[in-house]
């Protein structure tokens, strides 16, 4: 058991696009969701895409976790093909859907690692 939190955190893609979402503090972040009790990131990830944004999504990468020594944090790293429209739940203010070049000018830390350690973007 480790003692830091475990979160999954879901790339959402279209084609060549990102989704990223704001929160009401105005941090841009992609979704994600905290891992409790035994059920697998994977699903951890999906439903938790599902309840932030609507999305229907399927894994198409995963990456290994690694850990966000500042934020305490293992994450979970999940590239996804998503399909439908966004609505967002409450905990978010706005959505930007954005190539690599622009999620860069985002402030996002560990969505940026996240890109990096699926291959999608060079570190």
């Amino acid at each position: 058991m480790t003692d830091e939190k475990e979160i999954a955190v879901v790339v959402p893609q279209k084609g060549l696009m990102y989704l990223m979402l704001e929160d009401s503090a105005e941090n841009w972040k992609f979704p994600s969701q905290e891992i409790n009790g035994e059920e697998p990131p994977e699903k951890v990830a999906i439903e938790g895409l599902k309840e932030d944004t609507s999305l229907e999504g399927e894994v198409v990468e995963r990456a290994q976790p690694f850990v966000s020594e500042d934020e305490g944090l293992k994450i979970y790293p999940f590239l996804v093909e998503v399909k439908g429209e966004v609505e967002l739940s409450g905990k978010f203010s706005d959505y930007a859907w954005a190539q690599v070049p622009g999620l860069k000018t985002l402030d996002t830390a560990r969505g940026l690692k996240s890109l990096e350690e699926l291959g999608e973007i060079d570190d």
